[in-house]
């Protein structure tokens, strides 16, 4: 396995024989073959000589050495003559010491290698991935920038002297065990608790490194930091929870099939874009048969790239009305690698499509309309003035012409984002989903939503500014009229004087009205997600549990009087209605004559 690469590969045992090496290791001490090479004694000859307990208290040292090949001939028969400077590290292993091998070759050699660093300058290094090499038990031997700041570290050197496994010692034992099988391990997901106890969220690339003898002596690894997609997705459930999925319906279809269509799952919104009346008899359906040509093709294509993004399809529903859906795709594999399902999410896109094709065939017919509705391209100075851009663009921002809008500055569409957009760019290179209220050039407000990228020169200095802008005026509106209305159906139900709760159909509070929350005597977010049997254990046993377990079990409506909760020296009336996977309770207080 080794054979193949430049860099020489020794291992010796804990006695510190060499037992195996590679070809290049061979080559680069003069050795024709492993089988007449000396007893080479990692801790005891003439060439390079390293003590033992350092090896064993750092557990990686690195070293650097000219070898004499006229004094080596005295040792060991080599072809090799002059002299050559070697480097390289020695890391404590399992099965007794790993080292790693090169030859100096030249000043130009290093030269070249600096020329071609500075070339590429691993634009992306300490943003997007963070590569390691590591020991089996964990120990880190190598690591980039990105690396060290994902873990908390305040410099790759700290990394270097860390142990992996610790932040996660389960995980990191059960990926050993899957790379000695699987060889590589792609999209793993886990928890790690950093050493400043911050816990994150990474998904990683993983590949094992075996010795010839088949044997598991390194793991090569890509961690990308997935906290904040994962925290938002986690805060997302929990809204949707909240306010009962309020607008699932009308938004995504989601739904699980086969590779021949058979639909096993979906959502009610998916059975509502295809013309079913409910989830059930839209499970009954087969996929394939709304567009068979088109099924065929998107399954081809999965079984190639994995999943798709953005697909665009006119489908036949049931009733034999046409609609054009947008989805995204993934295939799902089982573990010798063959798509055995597909899930998808779909969104309805008749409206916009059948507008889309109307105006192609308008007056205009062969005028790109659909170009200028969806994105617009820009590159600018750093003070703003448009350098170039595209119809679409000119529409956004209220030109008739692209000639006019190339004698417009953007900076003041909105002068206080300009400058902190500038000021990012200069660090990061590059945004993703900048958000900005801004000014058109007729003074119409409208909110957009841009992706930017810096353009720099040679030194790294920021000159130009590239992006793509969307108009996001309408979805923003309706977005913050769903805020507006959320905010008003809270404030409806803090307002009334009875007591008001729901829970979920695992028993856990999921709103709480501010009287509920005033006679409990807590704070209305302490409740939200406990467990009202934790919470109030000695409600086992009583009215409470029988009449609020009928109610979620046999989804029939409860009324009854009861001692209070809490203030059992009054009585009160209760009333418990059922839904499809929650129980509201409303209760007041009443005066037993």
């Amino acid at each position: 396995m080794f054979d193949k690469s430049p860099m020489g590969v020794l291992l010796f045992n804990e006695e510190g024989e060499l037992f195996d090496a590679n070809g290049s290791a061979l080559e680069i001490m003069g050795i024709h073959k492993l089988k007449d090479s000396p007893e080479i004694n990692l801790f005891n000859n003439p060439l390079i000589s390293f003590k033992k307990e350092e090896i064993l208290k750092k557990g990686l040292i690195n070293f650097k050495t000219e070898l004499d090949f006229e004094n080596i001939s005295g040792v060991y028969t080599t072809e090799r003559s002059g002299n050559a400077i070697v480097e390289g590290t020695v890391s404590l292993i399992d099965t007794g010491f790993l080292v790693h091998v090169q030859e100096d070759t030249s000043q130009e050699k290093s030269d070249k290698l600096i020329i071609s660093e500075e070339k590429y300058r691993r634009f992306f290094e300490d943003d997007l991935t963070g590569d390691f090499i590591a020991t089996p038990d964990g120990r880190v031997i190598e690591c980039n920038p990105a690396f060290a700041e994902i873990y908390g570290f305040s410099n790759r050197e700290e990394a270097a002297q860390s142990n992996i496994s610790s932040f996660n010692q389960e995980d990191w034992e059960n990926l050993i065990k899957r790379l000695e099988t699987e060889q590589k391990i792609r999209g793993h997901q886990t928890t790690h608790q950093r050493g400043d106890g911050k816990k994150i969220h990474i998904v990683s690339n993983v590949v094992a490194m075996f010795s010839e003898s088949g044997q598991l002596i390194q793991v090569k690894g890509y961690v990308f930091d997935d906290t904040e997609r994962k925290e938002a997705e986690e805060a997302l459930k929990w809204s949707e929870e909240k306010y009962r999925r309020l607008f699932d319906e009308d938004l995504t279809g989601d739904f699980i099939a086969t590779l021949d269509g058979e639909i096993l799952e979906c959502n009610p919104a998916f059975a509502e874009i295809h013309g079913f009346k409910d989830g059930e008899e839209a499970v009954a359906s087969n996929i394939s048969q709304f567009n068979t040509s088109d099924w065929e093709n998107l399954i081809s294509r999965l079984k190639n790239e994995g999943k798709i993004q953005d697909y665009q399809s006119w489908q036949l529903r049931p009733d034999d009305s046409k609609i054009h859906v947008v989805a995204n795709v993934v295939g799902i594999f089982n573990d010798l690698g063959e798509m055995v399902q597909v899930k998808g999410y779909v969104f309805d896109d008749t409206e916009r499509k059948e507008a889309e094709e109307a105006l192609k065939h308008s007056e205009e017919k062969y005028h790109r309309l659909f170009d200028e509705d969806l994105t617009g391209d820009f590159i600018a100075t750093l003070d703003g003035k448009i350098l170039e851009c595209n119809p679409a663009f000119a529409e956004i921002y209220g030109f008739d012409t692209i000639e006019n809008a190339l004698k417009w500055d953007i900076s003041e569409s909105n002068p206080f984002d300009w400058p902190y957009m500038v000021t990012r760019l200069k660090s990061e290179g590059k945004i993703k989903g900048f958000q900005s209220w801004q000014r058109r050039s007729d003074f119409m407000r409208i909110h957009v939503v841009a992706n930017l990228v810096g353009i720099f020169n040679d030194s790294e200095e920021l000159i130009q500014v590239k992006g793509y802008v969307f108009d996001d005026t309408e979805r923003k509106q309706a977005e913050e009229k769903l805020e507006s209305g959320k905010r008003q159906i809270t404030q409806i139900l803090d307002s009334i004087q009875d007591s008001f709760v729901a829970l979920d159909n695992f028993w856990n509070f999921i709103y709480v009205n501010r009287c509920a929350a005033e006679y409990l005597g807590v704070d209305a977010d302490d409740l939200l997600g406990q467990n009202l049997w934790e919470r109030f254990p000695k409600l086992a046993g009583t009215i409470y549990e029988t009449s609020f377990r009928r109610a979620m079990n046999e989804h029939e409506v409860q009324h009854f009087e009861a001692p209070g909760m809490r203030k059992t020296q009054h009585w009160f009336d209760f009333s418990v209605y059922p839904s499809d996977d929650t129980i509201s309770i409303f209760w007041r207080k009443i005066t037993i004559h």
